[in-house]
């Protein structure tokens, strides 16, 4: 009997070993057992990368242990979920909570990188900025020019965003900033050396137009056509490489000519219908075939042709906008916008849109954002193999409102759009799994708001009304991440 009961444990044991030893063996490798079917699956995983970066995560309503979190990359992650659908819930104390109902699938990763959690409220910094209307921020974010216009006069005025107090001012008498029509707008040269303000005024029931070159250091201003004896200048840009020159159009040639020095003009070429610049080039469309080449900034050299046609139901009065010599946009004066892309697989120039209102290209040149007065949308001008994976040629209608939306622009990672409804500034995510996650930023007192997010300060500046009279302030967004494990905080 003893013999007998030794060995039915011994079997017992070797049946456990037998049992327990693959399942421990399949559970380290990730896979899971699925009691409703009654056999072992491979088992998925979630990944996140938030800001902040210190947050809940909930699975089903079920709080996640934050010691999870994998400190290496930056990253939480949550492994052995079984293959199904999940609501999967982020948030932090101070801040609005960031939800979707994702799906885990067998032995892969559900990656979601661009997490971001708005504040339930921001802290505003004022400028002594009063009764402002415009402003531009400088290349090297030092300065803000702000305008404000009275019947009497128009001025242009240097703010030091260090002390934030306004430091010179430039008066324009008997001259108005430019209309919006004219889509122009003051330009900083490339080491805020100099600012080109476009103004106009009305002599004989006929608007003229002029620009002023300030120099802000030495704090003195000349009209440009008067030193270059020119009465039609326009779309005046800076060249950027030397801040001693700049280009314009004049009766339809584009000429590069020295702010120094009057006699150095060098005309670019004739018949252009309109420019724009890159870091190293000049491009230009050329009438009556509006084809597109470039050339060396100093002018010199024989031009490339970039582009062999042009669409033929397109208007022949608009504006070029210039990637690079493989993504070049077209937005006509009926605002319809079309896009020449040589992309990775063919070259094409397709009709995004009607009744655009504005584009920004992304940084890497991997999207154009467009918007009209009530909708926007992105355009994936390369393959994008970040999850969620989106192909070239493919387009995302990303929101729509019944009322105006504005001050539309891209966030610092490209997959967050900025933008305002009414008095409600607003920050909407590209990912379309599920939902995307829109937050509020800030409610301003003014129903329409200024606004302009600088990426190298992460600062939206905005224009609100503060006793009756505007004023310019800011927020600071996104969180400070850490550089290897060092918190480096946002200037105030």
């Amino acid at each position: 009997m003893e013999k007998l009961k030794r060995t039915i444990f011994f079997w017992t044991l070797v049946l456990m070993f037998v049992i327990i030893a693959p399942a421990i063996v399949l559970y380290a490798k990730g896979f899971r057992f699925d009691i409703a079917r009654g056999v072992f699956v491979h088992s998925g995983t979630i990944s996140t990368k938030t800001n902040p970066q210190d947050v809940v995560i909930s699975l089903d309503g079920k709080i996640n242990d934050s010691k999870s979190l994998n400190r290496v990359n930056n990253s939480y992650l949550i492994a052995g979920l079984m293959p199904k659908n999940y609501d999967l819930s982020i948030s932090a104390a101070g801040y609005q909570t960031w939800s979707k109902n994702i799906e885990v699938h067998s032995g892969l990763a559900s990656e979601f990188w661009n997490v971001f959690l708005a504040r339930t409220s921001y802290a505003k910094t004022e400028y002594n900025a009063p009764s402002i209307e415009k402003f531009f921020v400088s290349p090297k974010s030092k300065y803000i020019i702000y305008t404000k216009n009275s019947q009497q006069e128009f001025s242009a005025n240097i703010l030091d965003l260090k002390t934030k107090e306004t430091t010179n001012s430039f008066t324009f008498s008997d001259w108005k900033f430019i209309s919006e029509d004219r889509k122009e707008n003051i330009e900083w040269s490339p080491d805020e050396d100099y600012l080109s303000v476009p103004v106009e005024k009305t002599v004989a029931g006929k608007l003229q137009y002029a620009y002023f070159i300030v120099d802000p250091l030495k704090q003195t201003s000349f009209n440009l056509n008067s030193f270059l004896k020119n009465d039609i200048i326009d779309y005046v840009r800076w060249d950027p490489k030397d801040k001693n020159y700049l280009f314009y159009l004049s009766n339809n040639s584009l000429y590069r000519a020295n702010i120094t020095n009057p006699t150095d003009i060098v005309q670019i070429a004739q018949d252009v219908s309109s420019f724009d610049l890159s870091k190293t080039n000049v491009f230009y469309s050329v009438s009556p075939y509006e084809l597109v080449y470039s050339k060396n900034l100093d002018g010199s050299g024989t031009p490339t042709q970039i582009t062999s046609n042009f669409p033929e139901d397109i208007s022949k009065n608009f504006r070029l906008i210039v990637y690079d010599n493989s993504r070049i946009a077209f937005l006509t004066q009926s605002k319809d916008l079309y896009l020449f892309n040589q992309g990775e697989f063919a070259t094409y120039t397709r009709k995004l849109g009607y009744d655009i209102n504005g584009i920004q290209f992304s940084d890497d040149g991997k999207k154009l954002l467009y918007w009209t007065d009530n909708t926007m949308s992105v355009y994936y001008l390369r393959n994008w193999n970040i999850a969620p994976i989106r192909s070239e040629n493919s387009i995302e209608d990303i929101t729509r409102y019944s009322e105006k939306i504005k001050n539309i622009q891209w966030s610092r990672d490209y997959e967050h759009i900025i933008f305002s409804v009414g008095s409600q500034m607003k920050i909407i995510e590209l990912d379309p799994r599920d939902h995307r996650n829109c937050m509020d930023l800030t409610t301003t007192i003014s129903k329409s708001p200024v606004a302009v997010y600088n990426q190298a300060q992460e600062r939206l500046y905005l224009i609100d009304t503060k006793d009756d009279s505007t004023s310019l302030f800011s927020i600071i967004f996104p969180e400070p991440t850490p550089i290897l494990g060092i918190y480096t905080p946002a200037n105030n």
